[in-house]
């Protein structure tokens, strides 16, 4: 926008009583962690999902949801949740798609207490799609030392195990706003980092 547009446009916000001047306290984007993850995070959801969509008809959560079980075969949903950092209906309209798709099945239990393993379509699946998604994290370390990665992830991985901390926090605030609990818990103290996609 050239300056003197700029200007105007100022000006007429302020006759309409509209801050248009900069604030003097406010969040920098580059040196602000949780706006960093965000953007980092959107770049690997939107790109994940539509990456796994058009290869193999699923989306981020439901390749973690595949991811998890290569590692944790025979977890229950709710183990799940813990391990991914995701709520119960995310991973129960995953875990239904997949069971759809015929790329995992589940055993015994009650509903929500059922153990889940990948069928021989949900490990082709996923051996499909693991050298991608290694790939897409190699693009992403490619200006990062080995030294810099390692010290990356056990930095992250310490502020994941920060995540029941924060949810305390937010919800102290929320009660003593008086508008009541809301929602469920998203990240569990110590959950296992797991692909994104």
């Amino acid at each position: 926008m050239p300056p003197q547009h700029g200007a105007d446009l100022n000006s007429r916000a302020q006759e309409q009583g509209l801050r248009a001047e900069r604030l003097p306290e406010t969040i920098h984007r580059d040196s602000y962690t949780p706006a960093l993850l965000g953007l980092l995070n959107n770049v690997l959801v939107w790109g994940g999902s539509r990456l796994w969509h058009a290869l193999h008809g699923v989306g981020t959560n439901e390749w973690r949801i595949i991811s998890a079980l290569g590692n944790h075969p025979g977890s229950t949903a709710s183990a799940l949740c813990d391990v991914l950092g995701i709520n119960k209906s995310i991973a129960s309209k995953s875990v239904n798609l997949l069971i759809d798709r015929g790329l995992i099945a589940q055993l015994g239990g009650k509903r929500g207490a059922r153990h889940l393993y990948l069928t021989d379509e949900g490990v082709r699946v996923h051996d499909e799609i693991l050298p991608v998604a290694l790939e897409r994290q190699r693009i992403l370390q490619s200006d990062l030392s080995p030294d810099e990665i390692e010290t990356l992830n056990a930095l992250l991985v310490r502020m994941v195990d920060n995540g029941e901390a924060l949810q305390d926090y937010e919800r102290s605030l929320i009660e003593s706003s008086g508008a009541g609990a809301s929602g469920t818990a998203t990240t569990r103290k110590g959950a296992k980092a797991a692909p994104e996609g």
